[in-house]
């Protein structure tokens, strides 16, 4: 049996996947009530809470897309600054653990 892996918060993975599915059933919920208050048509307020889930997926998939490109914000790895390309060699092995203990990963 294998332990799910938790995030730095602590939060296990499947946590995180059942709130984010918890918060997009309330926010339909609260489209499709909000609809229906103006239209008192439930047909149409289901549809648009078809509509308003398949769209927001969509758009928010392609938002986090465009973001990882973007590298404003973002921590640099602490071994990015080492020139080392291809496989890795003894010797780049060295200069890897060097930098690492510069940085007070290893003593």
């Amino acid at each position: 049996m294998s332990k799910e892996k938790q995030s730095r918060s602590g939060e296990k993975h499947s946590r995180t996947v059942i709130k984010a599915i918890s918060w997009r059933v309330i926010a339909t919920l609260t489209t499709m009530t909000a609809v229906y208050m103006f239209t008192k048509e439930p047909l149409t307020s289901l549809g648009v809470g078809a509509v308003e889930v398949l769209a927001k997926i969509t758009f928010y998939y392609l938002h986090e897309r465009i973001w990882n490109k973007i590298h404003w914000g973002k921590d640099k790895h602490p071994l990015s600054v080492l020139p080392i390309k291809g496989e890795i060699r003894p010797e780049d092995m060295e200069k890897i653990k060097s930098h690492l203990r510069e940085l007070g990963y290893l003593d």
